[in-house]
């Protein structure tokens, strides 16, 4: 076993056996439990890996903003891998920024200002877009039982409904931050 895998797999039996953070070298008792609460949040909700979660939580608040991926490892005895995938995770959708280093293979990634909001829409945006998708549902199922229709109709009701809110939060949110 490597050093890497058994450091991680030591990491997370120790986590998941306490339920406590990880050490984190710079950080404050209270900031390594707000990044507790990050990767036990995303654990809950998405089943996350702890150690994504906790790299997550890490570039909420780190200090410098840009953090070298070699410096994430240091400061929470992740894996490269695990560095890695929560890039590939939330670079694309628009959560964290990344910049390779030329001629190097770290790589700085980071949480920019304002990011979070344009994330989240772009997370949701395509709701209404299914909710056309789930309306050609029923539209093929018309004559079929209720009992057949009934999972595509419940799924065409939350997203009729969320295809009109969705787009009026974001208007909502927007008005309230141009203030």
């Amino acid at each position: 076993m490597s050093e890497s895998t058994a450091r991680t797999g030591t990491t997370i039996d120790r986590i998941e056996q306490t339920d406590q953070p990880p050490p984190t070298p710079g950080l404050t008792e209270a900031e390594r439990g707000f990044v507790h609460k990050v990767a036990e949040h995303y654990r809950n909700t998405d089943n996350m890996a702890w150690n994504y979660g906790y790299v997550f939580g890490y570039l909420m608040i780190c200090t410098p903003v840009q953090q070298r991926a070699s410096q994430i490892i240091e400061a929470l005895g992740v894996t490269r891998e695990d560095v890695e995938r929560v890039s590939q995770l939330l670079v694309t959708p628009g959560v964290f920024e990344r910049r390779d280093e030329p001629g190097d293979d770290d790589f700085l990634m980071w949480l920019p200002d304002g990011n979070w909001p344009k994330a989240v829409r772009y997370s949701l945006v395509n709701m209404p877009r299914f909710h056309e998708v789930l309306k050609r549902g029923l539209e093929v199922l018309a004559d079929a039982p209720p009992e057949r229709r009934e999972r595509i109709a419940t799924l065409e009701h939350l997203y009729r409904h969320l295809a009109v809110e969705i787009p009026a939060v974001f208007d909502r949110y927007e008005t309230a931050t141009a203030k």
